[in-house]
């Protein structure tokens, strides 16, 4: 199987890179869970600080726009939601919690939605129901939902990882 990509893309030693620093993140995560899972929560609450920040500089730069007050106030709400996230990292690891108990909630209902479309099957209800199942324990066992935040997250890091530096590696030029 060729891979075939443009020559002038030299720089396929940062896909090895990047792979390589994912795969040093998983392996954080998997090894220190309590402290990956502090840093996920700070992380979470930088992003929306971030968020809040590009806002901000959006409503400053489209000062004639009528919709500037709505950006300025998201990012009033943003910055300071950001803010009291990183201050208290337990509220923030509760909040995720419950927002990726709200997207399996979503994903769990759009399963169900699908047993009665054709091909669908008695397999498929069950498959939601479990998500559902998933989404109390997540929502309502904190070791659990924190667990499963580390693992998936963890998983996804090593796969991202192991991705980047394959794709790196095969882009590489030939000696």
């Amino acid at each position: 199987m060729e891979i075939t990509v443009s020559r002038g893309l030299r720089l396929w030693w940062v896909f090895v890179l990047r792979g390589i620093l994912f795969i040093a993140v998983s392996v954080y995560l998997f090894s220190s869970p309590l402290s990956g899972l502090l840093a996920l929560s700070f992380l979470f609450g930088l992003i929306i600080l971030l968020t809040g920040i590009a806002e901000l500089l959006r409503a400053y730069r489209d000062g004639g726009q009528r919709d500037r007050g709505w950006h300025l106030f998201i990012g009033l709400v943003d910055l300071a939601i950001g803010i009291i996230l990183m201050a208290h990292l337990a509220a923030s690891l509760v909040i995720l919690r419950v927002l990726i108990g709200f997207y399996f909630l979503f994903k769990g209902i759009t399963v169900l939605t699908f047993r009665k479309h054709p091909g669908g099957a008695w397999w498929v209800g069950i498959g939601g129901i479990l998500v559902l199942i998933v989404v109390g324990m997540i929502w309502f066992n904190p070791i659990f939902g924190n667990t499963t935040i580390i693992v998936w997250t963890g998983m996804a890091f090593l796969i991202t990882g192991f991705l980047n530096a394959m794709l790196g590696l095969r882009i590489r030029p030939k000696a």
